[in-house]
């Protein structure tokens, strides 16, 4: 019989949890949430079913963990991987499309690859991996309103563009708020 410090070793070693099968499930809907969006017209009810079901996900699949004892090490690395990957996936092909101004979707992209590779920099240096903080979740939030917003844009370029900017704002916050902690987390990590 297994102990509980065998048990919860086992479980923080899972790959196979309900939680990471809907962050791998986000990960996956870019795909057809990329083919729809080319044409966003006839599709629109498509978009946003998905679009919201990878939202749900997102919010479920924390819950699940927690819930039910699932989180794991891989958790921690797929589910911020797979928001990134929905995010910029979409951002990209809505560029392509010419729904949302490069300017903005190169932001987003660069945001999600600077978070991510010091991330994972923070992680092979010291073993921390980096949670979301609200902060985070809010940019995130902000980014898919004016994803979302972009597509029902039709000539309201006032409105896309000041949510735009309330985004960026967002953005801008984030990468500090990220940045302290990183350099905290790597300096403390140098002094053991």
């Amino acid at each position: 019989m297994k102990t509980k410090t065998q048990q919860t070793r086992d479980a923080s070693e899972a790959i196979w949890t309900p939680s990471n099968m809907l962050s791998m499930l986000r990960m996956l809907m870019a795909l057809p949430v990329a083919l729809l969006l080319q044409e966003p017209r006839g599709n629109m009810h498509w978009i946003l079913i998905l679009g919201a079901a990878a939202y749900a996900s997102d919010l479920l699949d924390g819950w699940l963990a927690r819930q039910f004892g699932g989180e794991s090490k891989f958790g921690r690395i797929i589910d911020p991987l797979a928001d990134k990957v929905f995010i910029t996936v979409t951002a990209l092909t809505m560029i392509a499309v010419g729904i949302v101004p490069l300017w903005f979707g190169v932001v987003v992209v660069v945001r999600d690859i600077i978070i991510f590779a010091g991330g994972m920099h923070l992680r092979a240096k010291s073993g921390v991996l980096v949670q979301s903080t609200m902060l985070g979740k809010a940019t995130v939030v902000s980014i898919g309103v004016v994803l979302v917003a972009a597509l029902f844009a039709d000539g309201r370029q006032t409105l896309l563009t000041l949510l735009m900017l309330l985004s960026l704002g967002f953005i801008a916050a984030s990468l500090y708020s990220y940045g302290e902690r990183y350099l905290r987390l790597i300096k403390q990590a140098r002094k053991r």
